[in-house]
């Protein structure tokens, strides 16, 4: 098969004021069939130095799990896929020389199916489709223990479940723990240190809150939380990150008012709450506003959030000790945020879409700030029509998207990589600490649920 790297010839400019900002390099990936439909899920530079990305792609009225390994320098590989659930999650196996392809649905019951590819050779290593579960969208639906073992988040009724496998794919307990409600989901999981693993879900639709359950390397349940809001009622999907003391969740309960209302708790590593705090929202107590992504650094919580598309890309900065709003950037362009990640010198990239025309087609955007929070560098001209994944990507950023749409044929997979490391040149805080009179809570004593 034909291999290509194709260089990007189009400027990437955030506004009139800032330079332009041109990818290193642009990959497209190639399909065998003629028609198909890709959508992002995933992208990374595997241990191995190639770039994969994990794609849903449709084509003969069924979806597919698709991996895709590109050469450092975007040239195509190689494709695998199969016949698959509408949840695709990736993850690196062992020591990064295997990656696994997991899918599954919704369905309590449903299948959960997994695929590990060697990636030198692209041959399959092993699979399983014997475990069953709720397999849901989110955050991460996969992680790699610090061990190399493959754990997969899930839900069966009221449990929040960790399916495991060793990185040679042979089936390992799962760790469960058991909400008391009828039903549950899990939405995020982050393998920690020790070897253990958090998992963030929700409970009942009404009046279930926001469950956590941290898992020891022998799948003992140290704590668990629960976050209720002012309604009891989860409604954006939570996302968790670590820091050095603790663990910190983002999630939007209802508001008294009927919306999502942005929050952010902190738990330290035995479970107590350090703080819980409701995050700045410039359409008052109205508007709608859910966590799009959250990371840390230097123990500070950094959230993006998505409300007003006319908002744009926002990136608020917490103080890690009490919550406290420390600042409030606008990344530069408009539209609504889905995901944040971060380079190894600490930048972040807040990824999402905005509409591009009167037919509801959206186009992808990248919003890039310094360490500290405050905007650096954007584009609204990614070439990418619809959302958009993206990964640090050492001193850089991965991103993986769609061309435009081509009627009989449908669109192509593009990966691309651009530079995190050119001055900042742009942007100003749009909100400080007094926006938000919302006080951070007092510290609170470990809230455990039913065992």
């Amino acid at each position: 098969m034909h291999k290509t790297a194709i260089p990007l010839l189009f400027a990437c400019l955030a506004n009139s004021a800032s330079a332009d900002w041109t990818a290193e390099w642009q990959g497209v990936w190639q399909h065998p069939e003629p028609i198909h439909s890709p959508t992002s899920v995933d992208v990374a530079r595997s241990a191995t130095g190639h770039v994969l990305a994990a794609l849903a792609v449709g084509h003969h009225g069924f979806n597919h799990a698709a991996l895709v390994r590109f050469a450092a320098d975007g040239t195509f590989d190689w494709l695998r896929e199969a016949v698959s659930g509408e949840t695709i999650g990736m993850s690196a196996l062992g020591d990064g020389s295997r990656a696994a392809i997991v899918d599954g649905s919704g369905a309590d019951g449903a299948r959960i199916q997994v695929r590990a590819y060697d990636l030198a050779t692209g041959e399959l290593a092993w699979s399983d489709t014997t475990r069953v579960g709720r397999f849901v969208g989110g955050a991460h639906r996969t992680a790699t223990a610090s061990n190399g073992d493959l754990l997969v988040r899930a839900s069966d009724g009221g449990d929040l479940v960790v399916l495991r496998y060793s990185a040679d794919g042979t089936p390992l307990a799962d760790w469960r723990w058991s909400s008391g409600q009828a039903l549950a989901s899990a939405d995020d999981i982050l393998a920690l240190p020790d070897g253990g693993a958090m998992v963030a879900g929700r409970g009942a639709a009404i009046g279930g809150g926001y469950l956590t359950v941290r898992f020891a390397a022998d799948g003992a349940v140290v704590f668990t939380d629960r976050e209720d809001g002012e309604l009891g009622n989860p409604l954006g999907s939570p996302r968790l990150a670590a820091v050095s003391d603790g663990i910190v969740v983002a999630g939007a309960p209802e508001s008294r008012f009927g919306v999502f209302k942005a929050q952010v708790w902190k738990l330290s590593a035995d479970g107590a709450r350090v703080w819980t705090h409701a995050l700045p929202n410039p359409a008052g107590d109205f508007g709608s506003l859910d966590t799009a992504g959250i990371a840390t650094r230097d123990d500070d919580v950094f959230v993006t959030l998505a409300g007003n598309p006319a908002d744009g890309f926002r990136l608020v900065r917490l103080d890690g000790a009490d919550g406290a709003v420390l600042h409030d950037a606008h990344g530069g362009v408009g539209g609504m945020p889905t995901t944040l990640v971060q380079a190894t010198n600490g930048r972040f990239l807040v990824g999402g879409f905005d509409f591009i025309d009167s037919s509801g087609h959206v186009g992808a955007r990248i919003a890039e700030f310094d360490a500290e929070g405050a905007p650096c560098r954007a584009s609204a001209n990614l070439g990418l029509h619809g959302g958009v994944a993206a990964a640090g990507d050492g001193d850089g950023w991965l991103t993986l998207g769609n061309g435009a749409w081509i009627d009989g044929v449908g669109s192509e997979a593009l990966v691309a990589r651009y530079d995190a490391s050119a001055p900042c040149e742009r942007g100003e805080t749009v909100f400080t600490n007094g926006f938000d009179a919302t006080p951070a809570r007092a510290p609170q004593a470990r809230r455990d649920l039913a065992l």
